[in-house]
């Protein structure tokens, strides 16, 4: 935990503990202790913005179905709504 300004308790983001595990993951590479491959020294980067990245598409992915069953929901012949917008797009006559 770390404090701001004002003295209030706040918490550090994920991003904090991928970057000290691949300093430290660097760190043993360069000295040989560990003999990994440079792509898993940079592992803990590449994870967490993939998960960051899967969270943004799960995000959208939730926000287009809820946009989607709106949709499907106002699409009723009787509804109002579908006449109003089939109404901007018809050909007005002079």
């Amino acid at each position: 935990m770390m404090t701001d300004r004002r003295g209030r308790k706040t918490s550090s983001g994920g991003t904090g503990t991928a970057i000290l595990l691949t300093i430290i993951f660097l760190i043993l590479k360069l000295t040989n202790v560990i003999g990994w491959r440079w792509l898993w020294v940079f592992s803990p980067i590449w994870i967490s913005a993939s998960v960051a990245v899967g969270l943004g598409l799960l995000f959208f992915l939730v926000i287009g179905l809820i946009l989607l069953a709106a949709i499907i929901g106002l699409m009723k012949e009787d509804s109002k709504a579908v006449e109003t917008i089939k109404g901007m797009f018809r050909k007005k006559k002079e």
